[in-house]
């Protein structure tokens, strides 16, 4: 198992995953801990939902059928300001050309960005996905972050036992197709999707990693 720190350089986004599910112990002995993470007052405002097997596969399908059908994503909420600020726009734009150039795909392969855009809805062939939301009538800026400690608890725990994860925008970007594949989701404002697995060791994907910035570019010390 890896320690806190190892597990916060390990982590990545993993686009490839086996299909061998984690063993449903070994979820549990995870999520029980990411529920540890901090809120304010400890109101716990998070709802985590886990989709897999058979639930998982349709799920996916009608996902994959909205999108092929050309379905526009509708989200419950927008994740980034429009337009981004111009440093924000060019590490974007950046991580993009970037992927694309790894998976040897050109800018006028348009076949290739749509079926790179489809993976997104397939879940990465993940055997597992938590959905994160919180209670739609609650939502605040605060609330979010609050859930956020949870995401990222999920991501490391997952690292530090060596399994791999992909928090997703997108997954919960059909919240209605969404909704209706959950039980007790009723009144539930999504915020992300986190697909996961074992990493597939001969997908070349997996090991694309963008650069992060010089420390001195982002951590200011005072005093």
């Amino acid at each position: 198992m890896l320690s806190a720190l190892a597990s916060m350089h390990a982590r990545r986004s993993i686009r490839a995953f086996e299909s061998a599910p984690v063993p449903a112990d070994t979820i549990h002995r995870l999520v029980e801990a990411a529920g540890r993470a901090p809120s304010s007052k400890n109101t716990q405002p998070w709802r985590l939902f886990l989709v897999q097997g058979p639930a998982l596969d349709a799920l996916r399908n009608d996902y994959l059928a909205a999108f092929d059908a050309g379905e526009k994503p509708r989200p419950a909420y927008r994740y980034s300001p429009d337009p981004l600020p111009p440093l924000w726009q060019a590490r974007a734009k950046e991580v993009g050309i970037g992927i694309f150039k790894h998976k040897g795909i050109t800018r006028d392969d348009t076949a290739g960005r749509r079926a790179h855009d489809r993976e997104n809805f397939k879940f990465f062939d993940a055997p597992h996905v938590f959905f994160l939301g919180t209670d739609a009538s609650a939502f605040g800026h605060g609330t979010f972050l609050d859930c956020g400690f949870v995401l990222d608890n999920l991501m490391l725990g997952l690292a530090s036992l060596g399994y791999g994860s992909c928090p997703q925008y997108s997954a919960v970007s059909y919240p209605d197709i969404l909704a209706r594949h959950l039980p007790n989701a009723a009144d539930t404002l999504f915020i992300a999707g986190l697909a996961f697995g074992t990493p597939k060791a001969a997908a070349s994907v997996n090991a694309f990693q963008p650069d992060r910035l010089p420390l001195e570019t982002w951590f200011h010390v005072v005093g």
